[in-house]
């Protein structure tokens, strides 16, 4: 398998002129693989290796999130304050209209703020100043519309954040995401500072006009880099990639991680306004949505997944993580805009294809003792032998006569039938399936809450 994926990162790497790329696979909380294709450095004509760094651009958004949702978990500020509270400056800051919301850190991790999208012009001012930084502010001319109308991916907004960071931690936002997450990661080779970094086994970025190659500017650090200044290898990647996956599943063990295991998992799933309509005509895209400095996306054949992309002048990133099969995929290039989310998407499909199917979850100990009760119904025809299970609802709902009636004209087409598996769709809800004489009957059930979890709802279909 792995030389499958090998063979299509190289002839990716080909087809789109990308000097050097480097690709992680994470599984099971370790990198499992990591390949690299091309040159680090065209000119001295030297290989990218497993511990080459790139810089990841925009990746780095959900990063910062996280540091956020860290200072949160101390209590040390709150999503819906307004940015003012923390960002002083920002109070003299004319609203969009005078019946705006204030600009909230939760606008500002969704990109919701009203700000305009400004990928072209963040991407060469990484290395803004704090007072630069002031200055812009200043100025009060950032609204394209007002906050919380709609989805408009804003990198000031995340350079805000980064000022938060500041200001709430006391120290540059650099240090705090370095001491909160990637020292105790063990990322020992990610930085903010790409000068720095290029000193040692570093990809330098191209871009290619009209069949000419030229090096871009390294992009130095600065007050905006909260929005995409990251430098890594596939090897620490991996350890902050293994690190959010390790948020799959919600369970009652002791926290690990230097941040809380529910705040990893708010990055991808607490959502933006939906997104605007896809300007190529007749696109069809997978349900998605924007969470802080993550994706969430929900398709075929490959389910949930989280992921993002990253670009600079003179690189492409992207990282795929599907949290259900505890995989993520990244890969990272040296060529500017490199549209890296292409290989990643067919990399974790080549991992789908060979992978076996994922093993059944069990039903919850209510849920299953609650399918039992019915299967039992279902052979003596008597829905009242399951009465001990039934919400308060259940049978004025639908009375006895009537699930009777149900369940003879059921029998009589299908016959007798067994208990073949129960599909649950959480603690207290699911899908089951009965193999009957002529066909299979199906059920779905939600149980209500509190004690006892009796039936609400329960419906059939039969499959002949």
């Amino acid at each position: 398998m792995f030389a499958e994926i090998d063979a299509a990162l190289a002839a990716f790497a080909e087809e789109q002129q990308i000097p050097g790329l480097a690709a992680g696979i994470v599984q099971d909380g370790r990198l499992v693989h990591a390949a690299t294709v091309g040159l680090a450095d065209r000119e001295a004509v030297r290989p990218v290796a497993a511990g080459t760094a790139f810089r990841i651009a925009s990746m780095t958004k959900n990063m910062a999130a996280l540091a956020i949702l860290a200072l949160r978990d101390r209590g040390l500020l709150a999503l819906d304050a307004p940015l003012s509270q923390y960002v002083p400056q920002f109070a003299a800051v004319p609203p969009a209209t005078r019946d705006s919301p204030p600009v909230s850190l939760r606008h500002l991790l969704t990109h919701v703020a009203g700000f305009v999208t400004d990928d072209p012009w963040g991407d060469r001012v990484l290395g803004m100043t704090p007072a630069e930084l002031d200055a812009l502010i200043a100025t009060g001319e950032l609204f394209a519309r007002p906050p919380g109308l709609a989805f408009e991916y804003s990198n000031l907004g995340y350079a805000l954040l980064g000022r938060v960071l500041t200001n709430v931690s006391g120290e540059p936002y650099q240090a705090f995401i370095r001491r909160t997450i990637l020292e105790p990661l063990g990322m020992t080779r990610t930085t903010f500072d790409a000068l720095e970094a290029a000193r040692d086994d570093f990809a330098f970025g191209y871009r290619l006009d009209q069949g000419r190659w030229s090096r871009e500017r390294i992009e130095p650090d600065g007050e905006v880099g909260a929005m995409g200044g990251l430098a890594t290898t596939v090897p620490d990647y991996a350890r902050y990639v293994a690190f959010l996956l390790d948020a799959w599943p919600a369970r009652d063990d002791p926290e690990s991680g230097p941040v809380r295991r529910s705040s990893v998992r708010e990055l991808g799933l607490w959502h933006a306004l939906p997104f605007p309509p896809d300007p190529v005509a007749g696109a069809v895209l997978p349900a998605s949505a924007y969470g802080y400095g993550l994706m969430h996306a929900v398709d075929a054949p490959l389910g949930r997944r989280l992921h993002h992309s990253g670009g600079l002048p003179g690189y492409g990133s992207h990282v795929l993580m599907l949290p259900d099969r505890g995989w993520a995929v990244f890969a990272f290039g040296n060529r500017t805009y490199a549209q890296m989310s292409r290989i990643t998407l067919r990399v974790a499909e080549l991992l789908q294809a060979a992978a076996p199917p994922p093993a059944a979850v069990p039903p919850s100990v209510m849920l299953a003792r609650v399918v039992d009760a019915i299967v039992a119904a279902y052979g003596s025809g008597r829905i009242e032998d399951a009465a001990a299970h039934f919400a308060v609802n259940f049978l004025p709902d639908m009375p006895a006569g009537l699930r009777n009636a149900e369940l003879a004209a059921l029998k009589q087409r299908l016959g007798e039938g067994r208990l073949e598996k129960i599909d649950p769709a959480h603690a207290l809800g699911g899908r089951f399936t009965l193999a009957c004489d002529r066909g299979r009957l199906s059920g779905t059930i939600t149980l209500a809450p509190g004690a006892g979890s009796g039936i609400q709802k329960l419906t059939f279909n039969a499959e002949v």
